[in-house]
């Protein structure tokens, strides 16, 4: 019945079910969700960020019951290049205390395993509330897809619920200060219509689409995360 209830979630794109412990993405800021584009049963896919891009996953519930056997957040190795998981301090002994909220108990742990893995534990011994439990933080590092497994324990210890799906675009915040703006576009247009543009800084990053010259297209590709945020 669990697993039912689940798939059902997933389908609807709803980020909490009855008796349901999910996840849900959103901007740095802890609170702004991030919508995805695309969802089944084993994977939810968002849209399209820009390297550098700091998101938080949350893991919540809408149950005031302990998580019988926890879980974790975990990337593997095939896409480490790509994204990073971290929790958040301080850390006390082994638990990032910083990364689990109230309504996970007082005696909640977040755990750090090797590769890039987190695990999330409630315990059976303290109140428990219904809500936001855990937040995790994700950084887009490189061009390329990353798969973050979900993984609730006590479905199965060895495959991921699903898989949460962030694919990564080259930066449009040429300047890095977290926003592409109008002095962003200054640096594009530094490089407007060169036709020398090759690997690996394609003409400073302004080949957007790397065809070797910096042209509409590129323009076109750079507007579309007009005072987009990475931060």
């Amino acid at each position: 019945m669990r697993k039912l209830v689940l798939i059902a979630v997933i389908l609807s794109m709803a980020t909490i079910a009855t008796g349901q412990v999910s996840t849900k993405v959103c901007l740095a800021d802890g609170n702004t969700p991030l919508e995805p584009i695309n969802s089944t049963p084993t994977l939810i896919e968002y849209p399209d960020i820009m390297v550098g891009t700091k998101l938080t996953i949350i893991v919540s519930s809408d149950v005031n019951e302990y998580w019988s056997d926890g879980g974790s957040l975990a990337i593997e190795e095939a896409y480490l290049d790509y994204g990073i998981l971290s929790a958040r301090g301080p850390k006390v002994g082994e638990d990032w205390s910083g990364s689990h909220l109230p309504a996970a108990g007082n005696e909640a742990l977040v755990t750090w395993w090797p590769v890039n893995e987190f695990d999330l534990y409630t315990t059976v011994s303290t109140v428990i509330q219904a809500g936001d439990w855990f937040i995790i933080d994700y950084n887009a590092i490189n061009i390329g897809t990353c798969n973050v497994g979900f993984y609730d324990y006590s479905i199965s210890w060895d495959n991921p619920v699903y898989y949460i799906k962030f694919s990564h675009v080259r930066t449009r915040d040429f300047n890095k200060n977290t926003k592409v703006d109008f002095s962003d576009f200054a640096v594009f247009t530094s490089h407007w219509q060169e036709t020398t543009c090759s690997e690996p800084d394609w003409c400073g990053g302004a080949d957007l689409n790397n065809s070797g010259n910096v042209d509409f297209p590129d323009l076109m590709l750079f507007a579309d995360y007009w005072l987009e945020r990475t931060e």
